[in-house]
């Protein structure tokens, strides 16, 4: 696949709510990119996916891991990428960022899926 077909499909896969697929299709894409900044924007895509799917799966060590990596990433994230819209994800994130402590015990998970990716 080329970047524009890995994007779709990643972006289409976000939107299925298959996290675990897009989550590895972002991170195909990202392996694929040179400019730092869409490396940037793609991980911050893949890493919000990976932490759906580790609050999914009860691993609420590794969400916390991506609580201490996602803040800093969400600094450079645009609001559009691509053709795709990233501002509702982007404000998932901070969300997120606020409800997960990046250490200690997760009282409570947060059943709050992200948002799916529009064209803009």
């Amino acid at each position: 696949m080329n970047i524009d077909e890995l994007w779709e499909k990643a972006i289409d896969e976000h939107n299925k709510k298959n996290y675990h697929v897009a989550h590895e299709l972002f991170e195909d894409l990202w392996l694929e990119l040179d400019s730092r900044t869409e490396k940037d924007t793609v991980q911050t895509l893949a890493q919000a996916d990976a932490l759906i799917v580790h609050l999914q799966t009860g691993n609420n060590k590794a969400a916390q891991r991506l609580m201490r990596q996602l803040p800093e990433l969400l600094e450079t994230f645009p609001e559009n990428y691509r053709n795709i819209d990233l501002i509702e994800m982007k404000n998932w994130i901070n969300y997120m960022i606020l409800t997960i402590p990046p250490y200690g015990e997760i009282k409570d998970i947060p059943k709050r899926d992200p948002p799916n990716l529009a064209h803009c």
